[in-house]
């Protein structure tokens, strides 16, 4: 699924962006309020009464909607009579609900409009002696019916700028994130979604304390050679075959081991700031995750690249990653 920008989407960054340089920066810390405006989102969306349909033949149906971003008249989804409209300008009001102090690292749109995101920053902890950690809140909605607009709290790693998804191993627990359906009474639900400060702090505490395990936990140098092969066949569904029959066993073999070989190249260079440890070795593997290229000739636009390290395959890669890396603590 492509996740690219076009020339109506538009983003804001506090000074350096998490992932990449693209968009407005701002070098002093601003407000949510503000973000909305300097992101540009402050557009609105509406759905309309019916649409025509061509099935069986030209007719008008109001079983179904067009969602239409009102500043471009585009048409970004088409819904059932049961989607509720959420305007980017709630969002942004549920999001300050965090509290005054919260810094906004990024606001912005990607694909027209249809899905937007905005990262909240809270505090920073230490997974181990001199290597930072950023506690982030995630949320992000859809204007296409694709996606319920969720609250989701997420990490990134000031060294290689790493985003991790942070349910990690608790992907489908209530109490891990808010999200909230197009459906019912919208405004009942975003009163109930102010819970998600309690919610933020609870995952947080746990994340903390899960990335500090990882860190204290020391594999050997066999152990860390073995969570690299098993995560590479994990992530490319494949099975490395040690002593290869034919040509595409061999191949494979080959990719494998030119992507392990990177793997490791970047686990012995931060392993000599901060020793050998699980926190090092999945970081190791997610850092490339974060910065790959796509793949069937398409190179992703650096806001694409961004959408996908925050809550698209990038980010549940890295969860992956990280879920393995907990299996091998004693």
């Amino acid at each position: 699924m492509s996740h690219e920008m076009t020339e109506n989407d538009s983003a804001v960054y506090f000074a350096k962006p998490a992932w990449h340089g693209l968009g407005k920066v701002i070098e002093n810390p601003f407000s949510i309020s503000d973000a909305l405006e300097q992101a540009d989102l402050g557009w609105k969306v509406s759905k309309s009464n019916g649409i025509l349909t061509n099935t069986p033949l030209m007719s008008y149906s109001d079983d179904h909607h067009a969602i239409i971003r009102q500043d471009t008249s585009d048409i970004l989804g088409i819904v059932g009579s049961n989607y509720k409209v959420l305007q980017n300008e709630e969002v942004f009001r549920l999001a300050e609900c965090f509290g005054k102090d919260v810094k906004v690292e990024s606001a912005g749109s990607v694909q027209n409009g249809s899905k937007v995101y905005l990262l909240l920053k809270g505090e920073t902890f230490d997974a181990v002696y001199n290597d930072a950690v950023n506690k982030y809140m995630a949320l992000f909605w859809s204007h296409d019916g694709s996606m319920s607009m969720t609250a989701l709290p997420t990490s990134v790693r000031v060294v290689c700028k790493n985003t991790l998804d942070m349910v990690i191993g608790q992907a489908d627990k209530a109490t891990n994130k808010i999200s909230i359906k197009h459906a019912g009474n919208m405004e009942e639900k975003m009163d109930a979604a102010r819970d998600a400060v309690m919610r933020y702090n609870e995952v947080g505490t746990f994340f903390e304390n899960t990335v500090k395990v990882l860190g204290r936990t020391e594999p050997t140098v066999e152990d860390v050679k073995k969570f690299f092969v098993s995560v590479y066949q994990m992530l490319n569904d494949v099975t490395i075959v040690n002593n290869p029959t034919n040509e595409e066993e061999e191949a494979e073999k080959v990719k494998a081991a030119v992507e392990i070989s990177s793997w490791t190249n970047t686990f012995e260079e931060e392993a000599k700031d901060f020793g050998i440890n699980l926190w090092i070795a999945a970081n190791s593997v997610t850092n490339h995750i974060q910065h790959r290229v796509a793949t069937r000739g398409r190179k992703k636009t650096p806001a694409s690249a961004a959408y996908s390290n925050l809550i698209g395959t990038n980010a549940k890669d890295s969860t992956k990653v990280f879920r393995s890396a907990l299996q091998l603590v004693g």
